[in-house]
C-alpha cells in the first residue's frame, strides 16, 4: 500500500466522522471527496505514465537540451502624467517603447527571452511529430495499465507539453494616471496588452529602431562630392521655384524619398532645393511619389515598358534597379 492510498484511505475516514454531525452537507462533501480522489487518482497515473513512457522520457530530454530561459509572465507599468492635457495625449505606445528602450525592470530581456522560447517550443513540436513509434510491452508491463488507458494518458501528456503557452506567454499592464488634490480630480487610463499585441509593438519598436540606425548611415553617405553633382546636374537650380544660387539662396540637396521615410543616399533620389523650399516639404513625399510614380527602391521615375509578355511598370534606372510593377487596372 503505497503513501496515497493510506492518505486517501485517512482522509476518507476522517470526513465520514465530520458529516455525522453536519448530516445535511454530506452530498457537498461526498462531491468534493469524490473530485479529491480523483484529482490524485490522475496525478498518480500522470507520474506512473511519466515514468514508463520512453516517448516522454525523449521529450523531456530534448526539453531540457532546448534550455528554456525563465520568464515573468506579468509586467505592471504605472506613469504620472502632470496635467489633463498630457494625459489626454499620451499614447501607450509610447510608454511602452520607452520602458523597451530602457530595458524596465528586464521588461525587453523578459520578451526577448519569450520569443526565443516561442521558438524553441516550436522545435519541440517539430520533434515530437518526427518521433518514431515506440514498443509498449515493457512499459506496460511495469505500469499495469491497458495499453488504450497508457496512451490515452501519455497523449495527454504531450499535448500539455506541446500547447504549454505558460513557456513564452508575457502580458504587459499599462495604467497612466493624473492627480491633482487640490481640486478633486482623479484620472487615469489603462491598457492591457496581450501576448499577440506585445510582440506586435515589440517588432514596430524594432523597426523604429532599425530605421533609425539605416537614417544615420544615409546621413553620413551625404559628402561633399554628392552634394556638388546633384547642384551641378540641376544646374544649381530650385527644383520647386526654380530659384537659383545666383538669385541669392541657400540651395540645399534633399532626399526625394526622405531618409525617415526609407530614402536612399543615391543621384536618383537626391534633388536641389531652396532652403525656403526644403523647409515647406519636410519629410513629405513629392506628388509624383504619392502617384506611384517614383521608384520605391531606388527613388527614380517609373516609365511604362513593353516586353513579350505585355505592358508593365518598370524602373527608369534600369539595369541598375530591377524594380517593376502591374499596371493598375482601372475600376
Amino acid at each position: 500500500m503505497t503513501k496515497l492510498d493510506k492518505f486517501l484511505i485517512f482522509l476518507s475516514i476522517i470526513i465520514l466522522i465530520f458529516t455525522n454531525y453536519y448530516f445535511l452537507e454530506i452530498p457537498i462533501i461526498i462531491y468534493f471527496l469524490i473530485r479529491l480522489i480523483l484529482f490524485f487518482v490522475h496525478k498518480r497515473e500522470v507520474t506512473i505514465v511519466t515514468k514508463y513512457s520512453n516517448k516522454i522520457s525523449k521529450i523531456n530530454s530534448k526539453k531540457e537540451e532546448l534550455n528554456f530561459a525563465e520568464i515573468k509572465k506579468n509586467h505592471y507599468i504605472a506613469e504620472r502624467e502632470y496635467s489633463r492635457k498630457s494625459l489626454d495625449r499620451v499614447r501607450m505606445e509610447d510608454i511602452l517603447f520607452y520602458h523597451l528602450d530602457n530595458n524596465t525592470n528586464d521588461l525587453r530581456t523578459n520578451l526577448e527571452n519569450s520569443l526565443q522560447n516561442k521558438e524553441k517550443l516550436e522545435t519541440l513540436k517539430n520533434y515530437i511529430d518526427n518521433l518514431e513509434e515506440e514498443t509498449y510491452e515493457d512499459a506496460l508491463k511495469k505500469s499495469g495499465f491497458k495499453k488504450e488507458k497508457f496512451l490515452k494518458i501519455e497523449g495527454d501528456i504531450i499535448d500539455s507539453i506541446k500547447n504549454n503557452q505558460t513557456l513564452y506567454e508575457v502580458n504587459v499592464y499599462i495604467r497612466v494616471y493624473y492627480n491633482n488634490p487640490s481640486n478633486g480630480v482623479n484620472e487615469e487610463k489603462t491598457k492591457f496588452l496581450t501576448y499577440e499585441e506585445l510582440t506586435q509593438n515589440y517588432h514596430n519598436w524594432q523597426k523604429g529602431k532599425e530605421y533609425a540606425a539605416n537614417a544615420k548611415l544615409e546621413r553620413k553617405i551625404m559628402n561633399d562630392e554628392i552634394r556638388y553633382n546633384v547642384l551641378k546636374r540641376d544646374n544649381y537650380t530650385c527644383q520647386i521655384c526654380g530659384a537659383k544660387a545666383s538669385d541669392g539662396v541657400k540651395l540645399h540637396v534633399d532626399h526625394i524619398i526622405p531618409i525617415t521615410r526609407g530614402g536612399k543616399t543615391v543621384m536618383s533620389n537626391l534633388q536641389t532645393l531652396c532652403e525656403r523650399c526644403n523647409v515647406g516639404k519636410s519629410n513629405k513625399i513629392d506628388k509624383d511619389f504619392e502617384n506611384d510614380m517614383l521608384c520605391p527602391k531606388c527613388g527614380a521615375k517609373l516609365v511604362k515598358r513593353k516586353s513579350k509578355y505585355g505592358s508593365f511598370i518598370g524602373c527608369s534606372a534600369y539595369p541598375k534597379c530591377h524594380y517593376t510593377r502591374e499596371i493598375k487596372k482601372e475600376k
